[in-house]
């Protein structure tokens, strides 16, 4: 149990908080009571810290009441770190949070305006829920043909893309936020020739109408400021507004029009406003954001004027970085502002403490993204392991979503442990919440429990299964199967015994004890589901049983990759729960697959409350993420052309942006003016965006700034690399400082070194990483010193009566490379797709009782099911193969009856020992000519056959069965039956007008039967030996290696 003590802050204490301020910060402490106005800052000059004394000076200084001043932040994430720095430093009982969100504060205005009124108060249309509505709607559209009438350039196909939602998901904000009715956006429509307009309020009409048949009141974030907005100009009050005298807006660039319309209401009601921020660091353009809200302050909060004060010094950064961030900045439009391009660096200096002599802007440059991401984690642990830099305290930044993920996971893997964001990836695409939410997902019948699904369930953390012990579940099943006379495949058997508690019992395994586990927690989820059980109940019990919680939370207890990657897991699953609790809450009587849809189906990442896990790490992210971040260093990662900058112009199929300049000209009256920009200009505002994200990013620096970009064939280095200084040195490189690298270092210099001090040394090196269980270090773990684990022979022939199993397939393989016959043999090889196929076939030549074409394609398509293809274009593929072959097989069939032969044995077994061998077969088809000879018929369905005249004469299966033949080994063919050879029959592919292919190994005489004794003799006492040789020119180097070629490199089997 964890004690909590308190204790009085110490006036020591409290000094140490106190923060001295330069002048253009007082500046700003000293506005009249009831002022407003616009504080404009570059990047580091300490806006927050001004509005953080602010306050403390309002309700210390000045003694306000605590509930009069409010702070506001863009995001929950920097809310949340307001507000928790706020309490640290204020030091007294506030009515609520000191900070919040814009969406924060007007739930609590339309909440409270609703309670006045009697109604229940409305729930917020999260992103997700909104995007999942819309595209049910067009789905709907899609299907019967109904809708709107989209122009032709927004076809269908348009319609269905993640990229038309979103756009239409903004457009329908931007209605909100500009109070368009549907009317009015069809008169924009019809007089700016925007037929798209039009559609978009038919469309609108619709989902507005299925948002109000949902269950209680939703509203989205758009929507929800516009009711606030009402509610405090018909005078209602809420305790959030309450007494409040000043709200003050923290990155204030970030505003968009739905901020900018609640603080309008709010100085209509009194309240001063004071909004600080810099214009060149918005990132929220594409959002309905407005860069240029701080340069005009005064008319967008419906003032004549208000005070702008520029804060005139750049705390964070020196000279260089100052520098670096003024190249970036002087390119970007002003933005109604511009004063603070001329701040002054008063940052930290290079040559203080473990900092002295880091270069303030280095580049990472790499001949591939690998090579990249080495380069800078080896700069990340450098200043980590001898600087002392907590993670922490480092940030990489990505310009896209879709790169955080493969960054982070690569940096892990570089021994660099790293978080993201929670709020930037859907839940469903977590590793451990993404398999739960299958597991339920099946327990509750939305999805069905395919072969596909078994796989993923077992392979997944629920089943714990490797593909080995996945192949080795899969076989048991099947030899069951066949054992019991049945022919289903080991895919039905599977999805099968995973929905059949108590079927793996059967088996003595432990994968098949896992998997029981998993079938008996399925059983109970679905049992749950089935009495009614919530899905938050459904998704615990899977949680409980699966005992991962106790495993994940002592993974997370340690260090390193694997620890990382457990508390990402943790992440992601306390994230599920927390939207299964909101679910619940919101909407209790709602089944259980409605939850599923939505989290299944969403697009949209949803933001959440749910904690996330806190060990020191680099944060990977975006930059509207690290808004209102400081640390040390700051990684520019993947600058690419093409990347960073993006300059594809947002909102170019339904124009959100130009509707809200159409919007403000209906309401002045001046539609018939200029035309909106063209789109050289919307380029140019794409790049400005693009410059301040860039600029946000190198800004976030205390000490140093890392640039880094991969320069290959395929792609080079973005523009922006031309931004940083002529003379920017590149990271050095040298020893790795990771563990495994060190280990690498040592063991190297171990070998290369004669005896001496420098071979003692790193003796010694190796010993203690040894000591401390490093992987690698011991002597133990190295490739070529441990001894074999036995030289004796696979078989002792010494011994009596001893034989060595031989087949006619191996003995061509054993002939061909020993290494092959030996890896392939005693290592295991995965039976393919095509090999299933000739045994189809194979069976159904066996038991073919009619030869026509359409009978024996019956008989193909019976067993067809127990085959399995890696994607279903190759199914297909293969069954136009396998009708190919089938035809090919009832040519040759009708023309052996045609022939007047007659079948002797299909599919006969023999066995013969020939000196150390005992050679076993089964031959496919003996048969006697028209003349009494008896021909052995050898049924190939392969591409790859030799036909060549010496290789069939050679040929070691045919051979085999020749062998047998002469020696009384098939019992059907009749004793003094003449020898006829044996053949081929190639049904792959035909020569000279018939469908197949027929080469014929000639009768052998006693001396080429002696000669074949002798070959199998030969491979037998081979095969017996502890020495097996690799055919390096013929077989192992060449393409048809397979198996053995990895084994013939050095440093493997050395």
């Amino acid at each position: 149990m964890v004690a909590t003590a308190f204790r009085p802050v110490t006036d020591d204490e409290r000094a140490a908080r106190v923060v001295e301020l330069d002048a253009s910060q007082r500046a700003v402490l000293e506005l009249a009571d009831g002022a407003s106005a616009a504080v404009i800052g570059a990047p580091g000059s300490g806006k927050t810290t001004t509005l953080v004394e602010f306050v403390v000076d309002r309700l210390q200084r000045r003694g306000w009441a605590p509930g009069s001043v409010l702070a506001l932040s863009p995001t929950r994430t920097t809310a949340t770190r307001l507000r928790d720095v706020l309490a640290a430093r204020v030091e007294v009982p506030t009515p609520g949070p000191l900070a919040r969100t814009v969406a924060s504060l007007a739930f609590d205005v339309v909440g409270h305006s609703a309670r006045l009124a009697g109604q229940v108060p409305p729930t917020l249309l999260t992103g997700g829920d909104q995007d999942s509505i819309v595209r049910a709607v067009l789905e709907g559209h899609l299907a019967d043909g109904g809708g709107p009438a989209w122009p032709d350039e927004l076809g269908p196909r348009v319609r269905a893309l993640r990229g038309f939602r979103t756009e239409l998901r903004e457009v329908l904000m931007r209605t909100t936020e500009q109070g368009l009715s549907g009317d009015d956006l069809r008169l924009l429509g019809d007089r700016l020739d925007r037929p798209a307009w039009r559609a978009v309020a038919d469309f609108a009409d619709e989902y507005h109408a299925v948002v109000d048949g949902l269950a209680g009141r939703r509203l989205d974030s758009a929507e929800l400021v516009d009711f606030a907005v009402a509610a405090l100009d018909r005078g209602e009050t809420a305790p959030a507004v309450d007494g409040l005298r000043v709200v003050l807006v923290d990155d204030a660039q970030e505003a968009t029009r739905s901020t900018v319309a609640l603080l309008r209401a709010l100085v209509r009601r009194g309240v001063a406003v004071v909004a600080l921020g810099d214009p060149d660091l918005a990132t929220t353009a594409f959002r309905g954001g407005s860069p240029d809200v701080l340069g005009r302050l005064a008319p967008r909060l419906g003032l004549d004027r208000v005070e702008t004060l520029w804060l005139t010094r750049v705390h964070r950064h020196d000279d260089a970085l100052r520098e670096l961030v003024g190249r970036v900045t002087a390119r970007i439009g002003t933005a109604a502002a511009g004063r603070q391009h001329a701040a002054d660096a008063a940052g930290p200096t290079a040559d203080e403490g473990p900092w002295r002599g880091v270069t303030p802007v280095v580049t990472v440059q790499a001949d591939s993204p690998a090579h990249e991401v080495s380069g800078v984690a080896r700069l990340l642990r450098e200043h980590h392991l001898l600087r002392g830099v907590p993670w922490a305290r480092m940030m990489v930044v990505v310009r896209s979503g879709g790169q955080v993920t493969s960054v982070a996971r690569s940096l892990q893997l570089a021994e660099v442990p790293t978080r993201t964001p929670v709020a930037g990836r859907a839940v469903r695409d977590e590793h451990g919440a993404r398999h739960l939410l299958l597991a339920a997902s099946v327990a509750v019948g939305r999805d069905p429990l395919t072969a596909d699904v078994a796989a993923d369930l077992l392979l997944g953390p629920l089943g714990g299964f490797d593909p080995l012990s996945l192949r080795r579940l899969r076989l048991a099943l099947r030899a069951e199967e066949l054992a019991g006379g049945g022919t289903r495949s080991a895919d039905a058997l599977l999805v099968e015994a995973l929905g059949a508690p108590g079927r793996f019992v059967t088996i003595d395994s432990r994968p098949a004890a896992r998997a029981g586990r998993v079938a008996a927690s399925l059983d109970a989820a679905r049992r749950a589901a089935d009495e009614g059980a919530s899905i938050e109940e459904v998704l615990w019990g899977l949680w409980e049983r699966s005992g991962l919680a106790t495993e994940w939370s002592t993974r997370s207890a340690g260090r390193g990759i694997v620890a990382a990657e457990a508390d990402r897991h943790l992440d992601g699953v306390v994230a599920l729960f927390t939207a299964a609790k909101r679910y619940v809450e919101r909407t209790p009587e709602a089944p259980a697959v409605g939850f599923l849809d939505a989290l299944l189906d969403a697009e949209v990442p949803e933001d959440t409350l749910s904690p996330q896990a806190s060990a020191d790490s680099v944060l990977v992210c975006t930059p509207a993420s690290a808004v209102g971040v400081e640390v040390d260093v700051v990684v520019a990662a993947r600058v690419q052309e093409g990347v960073w900058p993006n300059l594809r112009v947002r909102g170019a199929l339904l124009g959100p942006d130009e509707l809200v300049d159409a919007a403000e000209r209906l309401r002045a009256g001046e539609l018939d003016g200029p035309a909106p920009a063209a789109p050289t200009d919307a380029r140019a505002g794409v790049l400005s965006d693009e410059l301040r994200m860039f600029a946000l990013t190198v800004s976030r620096a205390r000490r140093q700034v890392v640039v880094s970009w991969t320069a290959d064939d395929a792609e080079g280095p973005s523009v922006f690399s031309r931004l940083l200084p002529a003379d920017v040195p590149r990271a050095s490189g040298g020893h790795p400082l990771s563990l495994r690298g060190l280990v690498g270092h040592l063991r190297h210099a171990l070998v290369t070194t004669p005896r001496g001090v420098r071979g003692d040394a790193a003796a010694r090196g190796l010993a203690q990483l040894a000591e401390a269980g490093v992987a690698g270090a011991h002597p133990g773990q190295w490739y070529g010193l441990a001894e074999p684990t036995t030289t004796a022979p696979l078989v002792d022939l010494a011994v009596p009566e001893t034989h060595v199993p031989v087949s006619p397939s191996q003995l061509g393989s054993f002939e061909e490379c020993p290494l092959h016959w030996f890896v392939d043999r005693f290592g295991g090889s995965a039976p393919s797709a095509a090999m299933g196929l000739g045994t189809v076939l194979h069976d159904v030549m066996e038991h073919a009782t009619a030869t026509d074409v359409e009978s024996l394609w019956a008989a193909v398509e019976e067993r067809w099911g127990e085959l399995e293809f890696e994607s279903p274009w190759i199914a297909e593929a293969e069954k136009r193969r396998a009708r190919q072959m089938t035809e090919s097989l009832s040519s040759y069939l009708r023309d052996f009856e045609a022939s007047g032969a007659e079948l002797l044995a299909a599919e006969s077994s023999f066995t013969l020992d020939i000196g150390p061998a005992r050679l076993r077969g089964a031959i496919d088809r003996v048969e006697r000519t028209a003349q009494g000879a008896a021909v052995i018929v050898d049924l190939k369905t392969g591409r790859a056959v030799p036909t060549s005249p010496r290789a069939v004469a050679e040929h070691p299966q045919l051979g085999s069965y020749q062998v047998a033949l002469a020696d009384g080994a098939i019992e059907e063919v009749p004793e003094g039956t003449a020898p006829g050879g044996a053949k081929l029959v190639i049904v792959s592919s035909g020569v000279r007008g018939k469908l197949y292919r027929e080469p014929a190994q000639a009768p052998f005489d006693a001396e080429t039967l002696q000669g074949f004794r002798d070959r199998v003799t030969d491979a037998a006492e081979g095969m017996a030996g502890r020495v097996f040789v690799a055919r390096l020119d013929e077989h192992c180097e060449g393409r048809n290696g397979g198996t053995c070629r990895i084994h013939v490199v050095g440093e493997v089997s050395s």
